[in-house]
This record gives structure tokens, C-alpha cells and sequence, in this order.
């Protein structure tokens, strides 16, 4: 089993919009001054590590849900909204029968999306919790999301239904691990040119607040691609979806003013 690697440094940074809700294309926000675990070297860890609950997509088993309000939405096109189980990071837990070890609620919310982006078809998920929740049990103090599949690329290829339908994988671009980073890995769906994607968040406890996986597909009129999939066009997808930090369930605290 693979070990997160010892304190080897220090991060330090601002604060995240007030209002709660941020652009999932602005990655690089950051969060105020703190000490976390940096690895000396790259560490790639999946969804599953260091979470209790399922973390795999499986659309036909989420319910919809209204788009307004979600965790994970897009205000110019409000396609389809699921929700899936939440799930939690084994640090807010300690002892037996599971009882919280006075870190925090430490609720990860799981939204899926999908809809129509421009010229893409786009299915995301992202994994999110609310870093300043503060409840009867404490604060998130330990809570935070890692990420990074771990045999990448080829869990991308399990993502979600239009990974797993896809073929030809090919020219697998890998992130470096920080904040505002993402991986990508091309394949073909249907007759359609994809991209298969993970961006991570703000960095949180050494890891991240939120971690966005996404696919896009061209779905231009003729039903084959007439353009490559280009970094403006992921930073256009990824950019018009919302993301919202703020978790009012149990929450002490009001929510943000915008």
C-alpha cells in the first residue's frame, strides 16, 4: 500500500471568494496561511484511497436532482443533475464504531452534470466539501480530498458511462499533482473525438478542496471532429461549470454575502 509521504514543506495562501461559489477554472484560488504535507516527489492517489464511501460514477444509480442549488452546475445551460452518495475522509473518523474523532463533519458532496458546452457533450462529477464548515462536532480541520487515479491512464477509462464506452485511448498527458493542475487522456466515443479529464482545486491539508473529472466530446454536426481539442477549449468547458463550496446542512456559520 502506498504512503503518503512525510512534512517536508510549507504552503501558504489567501482566501476563497466570499461568496462561496467559485469557477472551476479558477483553480489557483487559494486558502488562508496553513501548514500541510508536501511530498518530495509526485504521488498519485485514487479516489477511493482515503475515503469511505463509493466514489465510482454510476448514472443509472444517482437520482436527479434540480440544478439550481447543486454543487456542481452550469448557469448558461442547466442539462441534467444527479447526486451521488456522500462520502467522507477517513481522518475525521478515529476509534471504534466509527465515532468522530473531533475533526470536523467532513461531508463530501459528489454532484454530476450533464449537458451541452459549446460543441461538447460534457459528463462531469466533482468531489467538493465546504473547508469552513463549522458545526457542534468542530470544524473541517482534517477534511480534504486527494486525488489522482492511481494506475493512470488507465482508470480514466472507468470515469463514467462515455469512458467506459470509449476506444482508441490515446495520448495520455499527465499533471504535476498541484493546484490548478489537470491530466488528460484522448479517446473516441461513438464516432466522436473525447477528452477524458481530472482537474484538482484549491489545495487544502495536502490535498484539495474539490477535484473535478470530466468528459467532453465534439459533437459537431457531421458527427466526426473538424477541430483538435485544444486547451482553450478544456479551459472554456471547465470554466463554465460552478461550483459551489458552501454546505448548509448542520453549517454554524451563515452562509457567504455575496
Amino acid at each position: 500500500m502506498r504512503k503518503i509521504a512525510a512534512v517536508t514543506g510549507i504552503i501558504t495562501a489567501g482566501l476563497l471568494p466570499s461568496s462561496g461559489v467559485v469557477s472551476a477554472q479558477e483553480a489557483q484560488t487559494t486558502l488562508p496561511e496553513l501548514s500541510v504535507t508536501a511530498a518530495p516527489t509526485l504521488h498519485r492517489f485514487a479516489p477511493t484511497m482515503g475515503m469511505m464511501g463509493n466514489v465510482r460514477v454510476e448514472e443509472s444509480k444517482w437520482p436527479l436532482v434540480p440544478c439550481t442549488g447543486s454543487p456542481l452546475d452550469d448557469p448558461a445551460a442547466p442539462g441534467k443533475c444527479q447526486e451521488g452518495p456522500k462520502v467522507q475522509n477517513f481522518m475525521s473518523f478515529g476509534g471504534s464504531g466509527m465515532v468522530p474523532a473531533g475533526y470536523g463533519d467532513c461531508t463530501i458532496e459528489h454532484p454530476l452534470i450533464t449537458a451541452t458546452i459549446g460543441r461538447f457533450a460534457v459528463e462531469s462529477d466533482v468531489l467538493v466539501f465546504d473547508p469552513y464548515k463549522v458545526t457542534a462536532v468542530q470544524t473541517n480541520s482534517k477534511c480534504t480530498i486527494w486525488t489522482g487515479y492511481q494506475n493512470l491512464p488507465g482508470d480514466f477509462k472507468d470515469m463514467n458511462e462515455v469512458a467506459r464506452r470509449g476506444v482508441d485511448w490515446r495520448n495520455f498527458v499527465a499533471g504535476d499533482g498541484r493546484a490548478g493542475t489537470q491530466s488528460t487522456m484522448a479517446f473516441s466515443e461513438a464516432g466522436h473525438d473525447c477528452l477524458a479529464l481530472e482537474r484538482l482545486g484549491p489545495p487544502w491539508h495536502g490535498g484539495y478542496v474539490w477535484v473535478m473529472h470530466a468528459t467532453m466530446c465534439d459533437m459537431t454536426a457531421d458527427g466526426t471532429a473538424t477541430t483538435p481539442i485544444e486547451e482553450a477549449d478544456i479551459d472554456a468547458v471547465v470554466g463554465a461549470l460552478r461550483i459551489r463550496i458552501y454546505d448548509p446542512a448542520g453549517n454554524l456559520m451563515p452562509p457567504p454575502q455575496n
